[in-house]
């Protein structure tokens, strides 16, 4: 047994060679199928042209993709595509004593953002901060489901698109050099004025509250390259 002791070491040597050296290494592209739960967040009075109060919107299922160019090991510019469909909610509907909620009709948030994110380490797990900024498309859909009057037809809202804000953490736990898997969380901030929003609003309105706030977790794949 003694003589197959050193082939044996050999091979497991060279069989392991690959998960040893899994890391973030720079000059590779990333790519990050994801999916996860966002948490809805809500829309302060005076905020939406079609509800005249708060308006809270549902957690729900988001997905979405990634694609990272890693500058070096330790700073990586990334690109962010998601999508969330989910609805309008009658303020308090989440809450643990609040009522039932009513659905008040569907939205459907997308967002397109880039970041800067930044690697702490170089073993096969790699935490990470990660800040960035772009757009989140609005799309409400209030007529789904609504019996309209003769005469009167329901219209939808046009979409809106509105500067976001976004910062996160997380970190890639790499199987492979190629192959390994991510777990993130991240905040959104979505900025809500327009001109005609003193037009909307009474007394009751929260002026210092203009900002959709809301976050998601999420886990997904990457295949690095």
């Amino acid at each position: 047994m003694t003589r197959f002791r050193i082939p044996l070491l050999l091979l497991a040597a060279y069989l392991l060679a690959p998960i040893c050296s899994a890391q973030v290494r720079g000059g590779t592209v990333e790519i990050n199928p994801f999916a996860g739960y966002l948490f809805g967040g809500r829309f302060p009075q005076g905020t939406l042209a079609i509800f005249d109060t708060r308006v809270d919107v549902d957690n729900h299922a988001t997905y979405g993709a990634r694609l990272g160019w890693n500058i070096t090991s330790k700073v990586e510019l990334e690109a962010q595509v998601s999508r969330t469909e989910t609805a309008f909610l009658t303020p308090g509907s989440r809450e643990v004593f609040g009522n039932s909620g009513r659905r008040l009709g569907d939205l459907t948030i997308d967002y397109l953002l880039g970041y800067g994110t930044f690697n702490f380490g170089h073993g096969r797990a790699v935490p990470y901060v990660t800040l960035g900024m772009g757009a989140a498309r609005l799309d409400a859909d209030v007529c789904r489901g609504i019996v309209t009057v003769p005469g009167k037809p329901c219209v939808n809202p046009d979409r809106d698109t509105r500067f976001t804000a976004s910062a996160g953490l997380g970190v890639k736990a790499f199987l492979t050099p190629h192959v390994g898997l991510r777990f993130d969380g991240r905040y959104y901030g979505t900025f809500l004025r327009d001109d005609s929003r003193r037009s909307r609003c009474d007394r009751g309105c929260d002026n210092r509250t203009e900002w959709l706030n809301n976050g998601d977790v999420t886990g997904g794949l990457i295949f690095a390259f």
